[in-house]
């Protein structure tokens, strides 16, 4: 049920989670791949792995978030307090990709990036839950686009 449904909130109190949200979009972004290409530039340039292995961590990486999604969206559907999931999930996120300079071997490094990749699974279906509880099924489409817009533009002003 939306906010504004929901006991009747406030405008103001529908329009204050309407903003959060687009907040929370804007930047996240950045934060729901990790550190994508940055990390195989990262260990080429300053590491000084070879391509085999960047390939690889990037790819045990990859299949980590993949295995993390269903149990991920599962999680925030079984919950109440996805705001606070989200929250220590970009905690956890942000923690692996500042360890990295401090991680020296192969193991460590393919294990915090898919700590990393399986975490950040979660925002996804949090975002869209958290979207569907604010702006209710009947909304839920054009809020979806929205918060994509808002993801891309981050990507923009980044560039």
């Amino acid at each position: 049920m939306a906010i504004a449904e929901a006991g009747g909130a406030s405008t103001a109190r529908v329009d204050r989670a309407r903003r959060a949200l687009d907040a929370l979009n804007f930047f996240l972004a950045d934060v729901r791949g990790g550190l994508g290409p940055y990390l195989a530039i990262y260990l080429l340039s300053v590491r000084n792995w070879n391509e085999a292995e960047i390939g690889i961590v990037m790819s045990i990486s990859a299949i980590a978030g993949i295995l993390a999604e269903t149990p991920g969206g599962a999680l925030i559907d079984a919950i109440r307090a996805k705001r606070t999931v989200v929250a220590l999930a970009a905690l956890v996120v942000t923690a692996g990709s500042l360890l990295l300079p401090f991680l020296s071997t192969f193991l460590a490094v393919a294990l915090s990036q898919a700590t990393v990749s399986a975490v950040g699974s979660i925002f996804g279906p949090a975002i869209a839950a958290i979207s569907l509880g604010i702006v209710g099924h009947a909304h839920f489409a054009r809020r979806t686009g929205r918060n994509e817009a808002l993801r891309a533009d981050s990507g923009h002003v980044e560039a």
